[in-house]
């Protein structure tokens, strides 16, 4: 049956009329087992396009959504036991519950689009050695998006490369940090995984978003720069290539806050070595954010069909009034 969350919320019983808190269950977003109130906002962990097994029930669409739910007991005055109720989310925050009240003919339904949202795409390819790993999670209307490119020719690279970006993909969901925490915890992940005799060492690049900022913090070759009609503003222009994250004496550099205009673009060096900045913006500014991910893959294919190098790619937008992600 897999794994419920529930909300614990007042509603009104659907026979006597008796205002009380009911617990429901559903099945949406990143399920854990975990209980939320009115005013919580929950998380996803896997965007559209990453090649990976699927861990979110639905589909992160935003706005008003209405969601299928189970009450777990009935009534406390008349005793029914309601089958079904429906659970309200506004841009991933919960907001009420309606008990006796079904949601036809699906597990979710989208009400209205959300005002603006973020509208992701991301692709991972293997080249030589499979290292590059991307992540992305969401918690109510804030994104964490992050790239990492493990060390080619030392051991453990696939897996410093895992570690973190899962690791900073969550941290990300839990919290919104500041550009100088993120390198504060990047810092103290370093000598984590320093420690661990298996593990090698790692690009990473980091960067939140909610409302119209972004900010994040980066080390290694890989890359995240915001692409707009005519320029290519280079997030991580300053940020110190080696030592590598997991190498115990990384020093990570700050992405300042700054206004998310045009498209948001992490990659590994896979893409960003070989494709030049003219043909990178003009590949990332045409058609929606899924087509031009695919085809930034694309431009960096060599004719043979491999690729010089593993390529990682995260593409995202702020757009308004649309109920899906992408098209």
């Amino acid at each position: 049956m897999g794994i419920f969350d529930t909300v614990i919320a007042d509603a009104i019983c659907p026979r006597c009329g008796q205002l009380q808190p009911w617990r429901i269950q559903y099945k949406y977003g990143y399920c854990r087992s975990h209980e939320y109130t009115p005013g919580d906002a929950i998380g996803w962990f896997d965007p559209p396009g990453r090649r990976a097994p699927l861990i979110d029930a639905g589909e992160n669409v935003g706005g008003l959504v209405a969601v299928a739910g189970a009450p777990e007991s009935g009534c406390r005055r008349c005793g029914v036991e309601p089958d079904e109720a429906t659970v309200w989310f506004r841009d991933n925050v919960v907001e009420s519950i309606d008990v006796g009240v079904p949601v036809q003919n699906a597990d979710f339904v989208p009400m209205a689009p959300p005002r603006e949202w973020l509208h992701v795409w991301s692709e991972r390819r293997a080249g030589r050695a499979n290292e590059d790993r991307l992540e992305a999670s969401c918690r109510g209307r804030r994104w964490t998006l992050v790239v990492a490119d493990g060390a080619g020719g030392l051991s453990g690279g696939a897996l410093a490369a895992r570690w973190a970006a899962e690791a900073a993909s969550a941290l990300g969901a839990e919290e919104e940090l500041t550009p100088a925490a993120w390198c504060e915890r990047l810092s103290r992940l370093d000598r984590e995984m320093e420690a661990d005799s298996k593990c090698g060492e790692t690009t990473l690049v980091v960067v939140q978003v909610s409302g119209n900022e972004l900010w994040g913090a980066s080390i290694g070759d890989s890359g995240a720069l915001l692409v707009e009609a005519g320029q290519v503003v280079e997030l991580t222009a300053m940020q110190k290539h080696k030592p590598l994250l997991g190498s115990g004496a990384c020093t990570p550099t700050r992405i300042e806050r700054r206004s998310l205009s045009g498209r948001l673009l992490l990659a590994s060096d896979g893409l960003l070595k070989y494709l030049p900045r003219p043909k990178l913006s003009e590949v990332a500014l045409a058609g929606d954010v899924r087509s031009a991910v695919e085809a930034l893959v694309e431009a960096v294919k060599l004719p043979s069909g491999n690729f010089h190098d593993d390529v990682a790619v995260i593409l995202a937008e702020r757009a308004r009034g649309r109920l899906r992600q992408t098209e």
